[in-house]
């Protein structure tokens, strides 16, 4: 069914180590659900989906409201303190601040991003996308533009399933395609320096540069992506066999 959302995702058929695929038509990612277009909804509809999951700040649902669905719950958990995060939260607030970053602050955009990707492993907001898991519930996950926030959980997701870290790596980095980035060179005519410019670029983007500052901060804490699987969110193999028969198939 036709639909205008950019970097939407099944995540069904992607491939594990053990050979198996993920199911399709149980697990969506996706960017802000936000729509007036019937043909959205009535696409939203089609996937019967038990719940989404969102990851936003409350400042950016209040500009751009997922839309309601039947006999679908809404669960809205931060991924991370929008206030903390205010150069990449995406609303018309956030990038106004973005824009008139000048002098040593033009930095701060940026490394709010990279703050973002050393924080958002270790946010427990994910929790909620594996209690949806253990209900064997049908779901979509979002944030805004559905590759950081959202990236960071479809990494969680796919590593508790078992697909190969390389394999994950290629699927975050995909938002790039699914999402290219928009053409920011007029901000210079309105006084925006080209360093920021690129900034902007960075931040609108999926990088390997991020991917491995996550992993970085998360193999500093833990001795593998089980330990921390298990010790920071409870992903234990018991529930891991559970999601295998839930959200897997063999070929």
């Amino acid at each position: 069914m036709e639909h205008s959302y950019k970097n939407f995702r099944d995540l069904g058929g992607l491939r594990c180590a053990d050979g198996s695929r993920i199911k399709h038509g149980m697990i969506f990612r996706s960017p802000v659900l936000n729509t007036e277009n019937k043909s959205d909804i009535d696409f939203l509809e089609s996937l019967n989906l038990d719940c989404i999951i969102d990851f936003r700040s409350s400042e950016e649902i209040k500009e751009r409201p997922d839309p309601t669905l039947k006999n679908c719950e809404y669960i809205h958990v931060p991924a991370f303190d929008g206030r903390r995060y205010k150069y990449i939260v995406v609303t018309k607030t956030g990038k106004l601040r973005c824009i008139t970053l000048r002098g040593k602050r033009i930095g701060n955009l940026k490394q709010n991003k990279l703050d973002s990707y050393m924080e958002m492993p270790f946010s427990h907001a994910y929790n909620r996308i594996f209690e949806a898991m253990d209900e064997g519930k049908r779901f979509d996950f979002h944030c805004t533009e559905g590759k950081d926030r959202t990236g960071i959980a479809a990494f969680l997701i796919e590593l508790a399933l078992g697909r190969d870290e390389t394999e994950i790596r290629k699927e975050y980095l995909l938002s790039n395609e699914y999402r290219p980035n928009k053409d920011r060179s007029w901000l210079k005519y309105i006084g925006v320096p080209k360093s920021l410019i690129a900034d902007i670029a960075f931040c609108e983007s999926t990088h390997d540069e991020l991917l491995d500052l996550s992993e970085k901060m998360i193999l500093e804490k833990y001795n593998s992506f089980d330990e921390y699987l298990e010790k920071e969110f409870g992903v234990t193999e018991e529930r891991r066999n559970k999601w295998r028969e839930i959200y897997l198939e063999k070929e």
